[in-house]
Order: C-alpha cells, then sequence, then structure tokens
C-alpha cells in the first residue's frame, strides 16, 4: 500500500488542498495524518472537515495534537507562548461544535502492524519534541514495531537503531527516498503542511509504500499571501503571519 503522511496542518486550508490535489494522481491507497489540524491559521473548521472527508472516502488513520487539544480546553495553554495561546484562543471560538466533537474523539496513538502513529512521541504522545537521537532512543521502548510516524516539532527528520548502528538520524530534504531495513527501528518526523519551521517554508508532507519499504518527504509552495491576508483579517498574531514566508 501506499500511504500519503501528513501533519500540522495548523488550519492553513491553502497549503492543505495543495497537498491532496497534488496526490489525487499518485495512488494513495490511505492517509496517515499526524495530528495538529487546528492552530495558528486562519481556516481551522475547513481543515477539519477536509480531514473528516478523507476518513469518509478513503482510509484514514488520525491522531489528535495537542493543538487540537487546547482548542478544546483538554490541554493547557498556559505553556504555550503568548501568541499560540492567542490563536489557540481564537480557534476555539470559530470551531464548530461538531467538529469539536470530530477533535475529542481522536486518539492520542494508533498502532498498526506496520507502524505507529503519535503526535509527539510514543512516550508521551501530545507535548514530547523528538529533536535528536538521545531522546528518540529513549522511547524505542514505547512502540513495539519497527516505524514510528511523528509531527509536532514542523521539522522533517528520521531517527534509526539497530544492525550494526547503535543509533543515528538526521534531516530529510525534499525528494530524497529513504529505504527501511526490516532489521532496523525507525521514527519519521513528516514535517509540517501548514507552517514548516526548517527555514523552507513550502508545505512539507510524505509518502510511504511498504511494499517498497520506501518513505520519501516532499514539499510544494502554495500561495502563502493568501492564508496571510486572511490571517490579517482575523487579526491573528503578527509573528504567526510573517513566519510563514520564512519557514520558521
Amino acid at each position: 500500500m501506499r500511504y500519503a503522511l501528513i501533519s500540522d496542518i495548523h488550519s492553513n486550508l491553502t497549503a492543505l488542498k495543495v497537498v491532496i490535489d497534488s496526490l489525487k494522481d499518485d495512488e494513495i491507497d490511505a492517509y496517515i495524518c499526524c495530528g495538529d489540524i487546528v492552530g495558528y491559521g486562519p481556516w481551522p473548521n475547513e481543515c477539519v472537515q477536509v480531514i473528516r472527508n478523507l476518513q469518509e472516502t478513503s482510509s484514514l488513520f488520525v491522531v489528535v495534537g495537542n493543538h487540537d487539544w487546547a482548542a478544546l480546553e483538554l490541554e493547557d495553554i498556559t505553556k504555550f507562548n503568548e501568541d499560540a495561546r492567542e490563536a489557540v484562543i481564537w480557534t476555539k471560538s470559530q470551531l464548530s461544535e461538531e467538529n469539536k466533537e470530530y477533535i475529542k474523539e481522536l486518539p492520542y496513538l494508533v498502532k498498526e502492524d506496520k507502524f505507529t502513529i503519535v503526535h509527539g512521541s510514543p512516550r508521551d504522545p501530545l507535548d514530547e519534541y523528538v529533536l535528536g537521537v538521545s531522546i528518540f532512543k529513549s522511547n524505542l521502548k514505547y512502540f513495539e514495531n519497527n516505524l514510528c510516524f511523528i509531527g509536532h516539532t514542523h521539522v522533517p527528520l528520521y531517527f534509526f537503531s539497530g544492525g550494526e548502528v547503535d543509533v543515528g538520524g538526521g534531516p530529510i530534504v525534499d525528494d530524497v527516498t529513504i529505504t527501511l531495513d526490516d532489521s532496523m527501528r525507525y521514527m519519521v518526523n513528516i514535517g509540517s503542511v501548514g507552517q514548516p519551521r526548517d527555514n523552507d517554508p513550502r508545505a512539507c508532507f510524505g509518502i510511504f509504500d511498504d511494499e517498497k519499504k520506501e518513505v520519501m518527504i516532499k514539499r510544494l509552495p502554495y500561495n502563502i499571501k493568501k492564508v496571510q491576508d486572511k490571517m490579517k483579517e482575523y487579526n491573528l498574531p503578527v509573528f504567526l503571519i510573517e513566519r510563514l514566508q520564512m519557514g520558521v
């Protein structure tokens, strides 16, 4: 099967549409979403609806993210920075009751035979940032299969352990394919559709082919100004608006 990998959409409908449209002719069998459908951006309901439509029309594996949870007042937002808190409060005011109920029912973790899905990490599904090999290594005992997909950091990375290699990892650049070895264990961060933070503002997503045992991260440009203009219309924080064009 070929899986489309998306994460950290953050209410950026323009970026999400570009990604979904690009996958229509790519023989995708199922979708994997590592959470944070909402937060930061100007289209929370619309982005939730796209994910719900995927669930109705395709095979979809999706988990909840910390910003999704925060928009329901189920996550402590005092640990968020001021701009993120403001965006969370605004998002909560915009979400329909139906979409709130949908988010509320999303699981923290999905375990399938071939992969595990979480937002942050298997050890702390909502809040832990896996940015280095030491944190990856500490999480190995918290998932059983040899592949775990994560999001949360907005940076496409992969980590590996096993065989003759104790532990390693690094960034994943556009259109580079990672071939998986059955004797190894992996954690792959998909990056962010709606708010990348690796100095590349293009929407980030991936494709996983479980027969070829390959993961590829891809980047696509989208109309950032359109998103910024809509954010300005809603008086969302200036920094959140400006960071989109810088990819930080």
